[in-house]
């Protein structure tokens, strides 16, 4: 039997259709600063959080803590890092959060 991917294992834990997954991790992984400005920041600019939504599909996509931290790590190392607004005004995906999410539905304790 093929391992849950975090996507499934997401909507199973939370109860809720694969289809508000995407749009649920993504609140749920920003950073606290992010998650305020969220609203004005999808009127405003709605392209601002291009890499974050699509880090979200891939980290979907990951059967194991492993493969999301790799995720993780690369969208850190490719867009983060370079980036001012990203880094130092921390409005961007939160890693720590979304491999808090990760341990959750994954059913392993947390490190």
């Amino acid at each position: 039997m093929p391992e849950a991917t975090f996507k499934a294992a997401v909507c199973d834990y939370y109860s809720m259709e694969e289809t508000a997954y995407p749009a649920f991790a993504l609140r749920h992984s920003l950073t606290r600063r992010m998650r305020i400005l969220y609203p004005f920041v999808q009127v405003l600019h709605p392209d601002f959080l291009f890499n974050e939504r699509r880090l979200i599909e891939r980290v979907g996509k990951a059967s194991s803590l492993r493969e999301i931290q790799e995720e993780i790590d690369f969208y850190h190392h490719k867009f983060v890092v370079s980036s001012i607004t990203r880094d130092a005004l921390r409005l961007r995906v939160s890693g720590m959060q979304l491999m808090h999410l990760a341990n959750k539905v994954f059913n392993q304790p947390r490190y």
